[in-house]
C-alpha cells in the first residue's frame, strides 16, 4: 500500500470516530451530522475544515464562560421573585397579559428580566446610528462599554475611536470589546492610542498564538452588538462599526439596518450581557461586586411605559433561547407574522412553526435583501424561500440590502436585535435580541417596515421558475451544507 493510500485510511478512520462522536458524545442535530459527514467526505480538506470551524466548544471553554457570567445571589433572588409574582399574575399589566407565557419562557431560558418603564427610538440609518452614539459619548460622566461583531479600519472606527480616546483621557472607563473573527482584519495596534489613553480593549475567542488566521473558535463568534453608556443609556440591534453598514459602499447600498436605543430598567440587562463577555474575555475572576456598584448599575427614573426583556442566546447554551422566543411568538399570531432577515435558513422547528401558522390561516410575510453579500448563504435561502412562497407566504426582496433583524406578530409584541434568522444565529453566535411588548412602540415600527415594502419587490412563483436549471441545483446544493454556512 503506497504512503498517499495509507494516510486516506487514517484520513477516513479519524472521520469514522468524529462522525461517532457528533452522535454519540456531542449529540449534534441531524442536519448538522448529514452535512459534517458530506463535508468529511472531501479528503484531508474536509477533515481539516471540521478540526478548524466544527469540533464545537470543549467542557473547560463552556464551564468558563459560566463562571464569568456576572451573577450574584441578589440577581438570581430577583429573577426567581419576578418568576413567581407573574406565575400569580401580580406583576404582569393587563396590557400584555396574553404574553405571560413568552414572559415565562424568556424569564426561565436566559435569566431574561421583565422591565416595564423603558423609552425606546428605533434607528434604521446607519448614519443616524452613530451621530446619536457620538452624542451619547460625548455626553458620557462615568463609564462606555462597547461590544461589536464588527470593529473595521475605516473611517467610521476612526471616528468612533477619536471620541473614546477623548472620554478616556478625561477619566471616564471605556471598555471596548470586539469578536476576533468578525473583526479579522482588525489589528491590535488600531486600539494603541484608546490604550495609551487609559481605555481598556478586549478580544472575544482570540487566535492560537495570536496568529491571526488560526483560531479553534474561528466558527462561534460573539455576534452581539451592545453599547452601554453609565449604565443608563444602552443599544442593541443589527448595525457594526464598519463602512458599509453606514451604506458607504454601493455593493451594498441602500443599507437597512434595525437598532434600538433604550432608557430604563432593560439597561440593567444589556449591562449583563457586557459585563459576562468582558470577564470571560479578559480572564477577570475577582468578584468585585458589579451589581453593588452604583457605577454600572445606578439607580433610575421612570421613564415610559414600554415593557421588555433582553433574551440572549449562545454556543455554551443548549436551550436556544432567541430561536425557541421567536418560535413562542409565531405559534401565538392570529393574524399576521412578519419577518426581516439578510439570511434564511431556519431549522425544522421554526420552518415548521411558520407552516403551521400559514395552515392556520395566518399571513406570513418575509423580508430579504436583493443585493447579495455571501452567496452560498444567498442560495441556501432561496431554497427555504421557495419552500414557504409554496405554502402561502408572501417573499418581498428588498431594493438594497437589508440587514434588520427583525419579528413583527399581529401588530402588538415584536423581537429585534443581533439574530438573524438562520441555524448559525440560533445555535453557533452569541447573540442578543430585545423583546418589546408595546402595541404603540410595535406599530411605529410596522410602519417603517411598509415603507421598506413600498422599496422591496414581490417575489412571486412565476419569478423561480424564471431561474434556469443550474441556479436550482445551486440552490438545492447550498441547502444541503446550510447548517454548517
Amino acid at each position: 500500500m503506497s504512503t498517499f493510500n495509507i494516510l486516506i485510511l487514517i484520513n477516513y478512520i479519524i472521520c469514522v470516530f468524529i462522525v461517532l462522536h457528533m452522535i454519540f458524545i456531542s449529540r449534534k442535530k441531524f442536519e448538522r451530522i448529514a452535512a459534517w459527514t458530506f463535508t468529511l467526505f472531501v479528503p484531508f480538506v474536509g477533515l481539516a475544515i471540521y478540526l478548524l470551524i466544527g469540533a464545537g466548544l470543549n467542557n473547560r471553554t463552556k464551564r468558563m464562560l459560566k463562571a464569568k457570567s456576572l451573577s450574584s445571589n441578589e440577581n438570581a433572588d430577583y429573577v426567581k421573585k419576578q418568576t413567581e409574582l407573574i406565575d400569580k399574575q401580580k406583576s404582569v399589566k393587563n396590557s400584555f397579559l396574553e404574553y405571560k407565557d413568552l414572559i415565562m419562557l424568556n424569564l426561565n431560558n436566559s435569566d431574561s428580566l421583565l422591565s416595564t418603564n423603558n423609552s425606546l427610538d428605533f434607528i434604521c440609518d446607519g448614519e443616524a446610528y452613530v451621530q446619536r452614539l457620538i452624542e451619547d459619548i460625548r455626553n458620557a460622566k462615568q463609564t462606555i462599554h462597547m461590544q461589536f461583531y464588527i470593529f473595521a479600519k475605516d473611517k467610521v472606527s476612526k471616528l468612533i475611536l477619536e471620541e473614546l480616546i477623548k472620554k478616556a483621557q478625561q477619566g471616564v472607563e471605556v471598555r471596548l470589546l470586539y469578536d476576533s473573527i468578525g473583526s479579522l482584519h482588525t489589528r491590535k495596534r488600531n486600539f494603541k492610542k484608546l490604550k495609551k489613553a487609559g481605555g481598556y480593549v478586549a478580544e472575544f475567542f482570540p487566535p492560537f498564538l495570536n496568529i491571526k488566521f488560526i483560531n479553534i473558535y474561528a466558527n462561534y463568534r460573539n455576534h452581539r452588538k451592545i453599547v452601554v453608556i453609565d449604565g443608563k443609556i444602552g443599544y442593541t440591534g443589527g448595525t457594526n462599526i464598519r463602512e458599509d453598514h453606514m451604506g458607504h459602499k454601493k455593493r451594498l447600498s441602500p443599507w437597512r439596518d434595525a437598532n434600538v436605543r433604550v432608557e430604563g430598567g432593560a439597561v440593567y440587562s444589556l449591562q449583563t450581557i457586557f459585563l459576562s463577555d468582558w470577564r470571560y474575555s479578559v480572564g477577570d475572576g475577582k468578584n468585585v461586586g458589579y451589581y453593588l456598584n452604583e457605577k454600572y448599575f445606578p439607580d433610575y427614573q421612570e421613564k415610559q411605559d414600554v415593557a421588555m426583556q433582553v433574551v440572549y442566546s449562545g454556543p455554551d447554551n443548549s436551550r436556544e433561547s432567541i430561536k425557541q422566543c421567536m418560535i413562542k411568538m409565531i405559534v401565538s399570531a392570529k393574524k399576521k407574522i412578519c419577518i426581516q432577515t439578510p439570511y434564511f435558513i431556519p431549522d425544522d422547528n421554526f420552518t415548521g412553526s411558520l407552516k403551521l401558522a400559514l395552515s392556520s390561516g395566518v399571513e406570513v410575510e418575509i423580508m430579504i435583501p436583493k443585493k447579495i453579500d455571501h452567496i452560498s448563504v444567498y442560495y441556501a435561502t432561496m431554497s427555504y424561500i421557495n419552500d414557504l412562497m409554496a405554502m402561502g407566504a408572501k417573499i418581498y426582496i428588498y431594493n438594497g440590502f437589508i440587514h434588520s433583524k427583525v419579528l413583527v406578530v399581529d401588530d402588538k409584541i415584536m423581537t429585534l436585535g443581533s439574530c438573524n434568522i438562520d441555524i448559525r444565529s440560533f445555535s453557533l453566535n452569541f447573540e442578543d435580541n430585545v423583546v418589546i411588548y408595546n402595541k404603540q412602540k410595535v406599530l411605529e415600527y410596522a410602519k417603517i417596515y411598509n415603507d421598506d415594502k413600498n422599496n422591496s419587490t414581490n417575489y412571486t412563483e412565476k419569478d423561480r421558475k424564471k431561474k434556469n436549471i443550474f441556479n436550482k441545483m445551486f440552490v438545492c446544493i447550498c441547502r444541503l451544507f446550510s447548517s454548517i454556512l
